[in-house]
């Protein structure tokens, strides 16, 4: 359409609606009419006629033409707001179309359709191309188990801490949502703790059913891997804030107890020890850090007595940081498992079990302890501690 013969193409179509009585012809125009107006042929004159013909078939009473229209313009860049808004405000199937695809329609018109409540128009929502923060925190908000399981699982979707947490508070025992919730590209710590737990307790579940163990034994075991999911969380270049936000949610949680952070001792992970001992303490995050790092023997011995950690697991963390002080951690494979190696050592090779105060049985405590975390059994240790 082009020129001259534009227009008369345009006048025929408007000729075509006005002496047409079947639903069929205007569908048709309806389809032709919807796929030219974003032609770049079209100049101003020409384009005006399309978008009154636009109009006129919007308001069509015939679903089927609407549909036409609505399927023909879906991703049109020209279409009017006010012609796209009540395409979408239509029935299911006028309406999908354009709330699946439309650029036109904006944020509060996506939140405004999806609190009017309707699971199919919020499902095309929640599966479109980009999915913005404040629309997915609506249909988190709104929107029943497979409209939050859509948003998730859409890679396309921006969806912010709270609203991550709103979809946990509602349906986080449903493996529908974990999975995908789990395959996100990036979650913020504090949520993918939360996650682990959820998803450990159903494992517990599991295993009690599937395997007759007892619920001590399987919550024992749940236990391990859930500390060594948690920790698995923490790259090592993992910044302060987000230790910090990981160890509030834990304490929040009940989960930041002495057998984590004995772990993450174990593995040379000072920053989570400081951020947890210093929660557990109540005392600020910095002078904890400070107090870790201390030359002397006092400074980390009064602030795990204030975080109310046992004896014996004192000395445990003593030995792990004085490790983790004097070696230089370095990029391989087993580099952590040789650390907890060199802790073993340390905590056996200095507390002989002649020495006053330390009893064998508190070696055969700590020798238990620490396999626990090294993988490394009795066998490993000193002789005279076997």
């Amino acid at each position: 359409m082009t020129g001259d013969d534009a227009a008369p193409t345009l006048a025929q179509l408007m000729g075509k609606l006005s002496r047409s009585a079947t639903a069929e012809a205007r569908g048709e125009v309806a389809d032709a009419i919807g796929r030219s107006i974003d032609s770049p042929d079209l100049g101003p004159v020409e384009r005006d006629i399309a978008l009154d013909i636009v109009r006129k078939l919007a308001g069509d009473l015939e679903q089927q033409v609407r549909r036409n229209l609505a399927e023909a313009v879906r991703q049109s860049v020209g279409l009017p707001h006010d012609v796209a808004l009540k395409l979408a405000k239509d029935v299911a199937e006028v309406s999908l179309p354009i709330i699946s695809d439309s650029v036109v329609l904006t944020d509060g018109d996506l939140v405004s359709i999806v609190e009017e409540g309707d699971t199919d128009k919020q499902l095309a929502i929640a599966n479109r191309d980009e999915v913005s923060e404040v629309v997915a925190g609506a249909l988190v908000e709104r929107g029943n188990e497979d409209v939050v399981v859509a948003v998730v699982s859409n890679p396309g979707a921006e969806i912010n801490e709270p609203s991550l947490g709103k979809a946990l508070d509602r349906f986080g025992d449903s493996p529908r949502l974990q999975a995908p919730m789990v395959g996100r590209a990036t979650l913020p710590v504090a949520v993918a703790e939360r996650l682990v737990s959820l998803v450990s307790d159903k494992l517990k579940d599991e295993l009690v059913r599937r395997h007759e163990i007892s619920p001590d034994m399987a919550t024992d075991l749940v236990l391990e891997g859930r500390e060594r999911a948690t920790l698995a969380l923490l790259s090592d270049d993992a910044g302060g804030q987000k230790v910090e936000d990981l160890v509030r949610e834990m304490a929040r949680n009940g989960r930041l107890t002495d057998s984590i952070l004995l772990r993450a001792a174990c593995t040379g992970d000072l920053a989570f020890v400081a951020a947890g001992l210093a929660v557990r303490a109540k005392i600020a995050f910095r002078n904890a850090d400070l107090l870790v790092h201390d030359d002397g023997a006092n400074g980390l011995k009064s602030l795990a007595m204030k975080a109310g950690m046992s004896e014996h697991d004192r000395i445990i963390l003593r030995a792990a940081v004085d490790v983790a002080r004097s070696t230089e951690m370095v990029d391989a494979p087993d580099a952590r498992e040789r650390f907890a190696e060199t802790v073993l050592e340390r905590v056996l090779t200095t507390f002989d079990a002649d020495e006053e105060g330390f009893s064998e049985e508190d070696a055969e405590y700590l020798i238990k302890k620490l396999s626990k975390y090294t993988g490394k059994h009795r066998d490993n240790a000193p002789a005279h501690l076997r």
